[in-house]
Formats: C-alpha cells, structure tokens, sequence
C-alpha cells in the first residue's frame, strides 16, 4: 500500500518500541563479544568496493546505507547486519530487508541478514498478505529470521546468530 504523493513520513509509537527493543537487545548481546564492532551505517562506497558512481552526494562523498540494529564487524571484515520490521497491517510488503542480499557478504550466506519483526501485520493467518510472502521467501532463502518473538527468544536468538557469526570469522 502506497501513501499518497506528498505525504509526510512517520513512524507509530509501536513501531518506534519494537525497533528500540531489537537495538537494545542486539547492544547487549554484542557487549559480550568485543571482537564485534557495530556501525549504524555504512557508505556504498565501501559495500561496492568504490564501484558507487551515482550514489554521490551533493558534497561529492557517498551517500550510506542505515539499518536499525546495525552493520557488525570483526576485524574491519562485514560479518553480519541486523534489521527490525515492524508492521500493523498485513499488506505492507515492507521489502526494504531485500536490499542486503545486494551486497556481496550476504548474496553467499544469507544466515548473516537477522531480522526480527513485530506487530499484528505479522501475525500467522489465513490471508498471508505481503508480509506473509516476505517472511517465507527471507526464511527460504537463509535469512535469519524471528517473528513476534518474545524477550527470551528474541535474546536467545541473538545470542545463537552472534555465536555463529563469530564461529565463521575465526574458521576464516
């Protein structure tokens, strides 16, 4: 569903909360791994190795990509990204999350791109909508992916993606 031409951006309270609860989990669990470095951005400029001639800003340096729980490094190396979805209607396609397998750490191992998403457009029912498809096609294609978890498994989900990554780094 598209807004109207002219419409302003927004965020709802709800959504605000549950992207503040996907940082602040992802936050804690980094905390407890210091090899892991996480930027809130990252320039195209790095993730297309210079190859950015038109994502220039005016000012002449590279406009960036943002994800909400950040781009995570180990030794100056991307080793994983994590993004929060939060959705109040089912028809939102919200395929934003699709631009990660663009860059080319996570074309070959999709498990890298953790996605939690939150809010009733979410929820398992008859009737799928968009989010219904984007949450089957992300979990076919490897992505790492919690749906309306709670606290715990949310945590836990972390903590077990995080030990992977970290696992993958050192076997390189």
């Amino acid at each position: 569903m598209t807004a109207p031409k002219g419409t302003d951006a927004f965020t709802t309270k709800a959504s605000k909360s549950a992207e503040a609860r996907h940082i602040r989990m992802i936050r804690e669990q980094v905390e407890k791994h210091p090899e892991i470095d996480i930027r809130k951005e990252v320039s195209i400029e790095f993730l297309t190795n210079g190859e950015n001639s038109y994502s220039i800003k005016k000012n002449g340096s590279s406009q960036g990509w943002r994800s909400d729980g950040g781009f995570l490094f180990i030794d100056e190396e991307l080793v994983g990204i994590a993004e929060a979805k939060y959705q109040k209607e089912r028809q939102n396609a919200c395929e934003r999350l699709c631009r990660y397998f663009l860059i080319d750490e996570f074309r070959q191992e999709p498990w890298r791109v953790f996605v939690s998403v939150d809010g009733l457009g979410f929820e398992k029912q008859l009737g799928g909508g968009s989010t219904g498809s984007l949450i089957d096609m992300a979990r076919h294609a490897g992505v790492t992916l919690l749906d309306n978890a709670s606290d715990e498994d949310l945590r836990e989900g972390i903590r077990i993606w995080l030990e992977r990554i970290i696992k993958e780094s050192e076997n390189k």
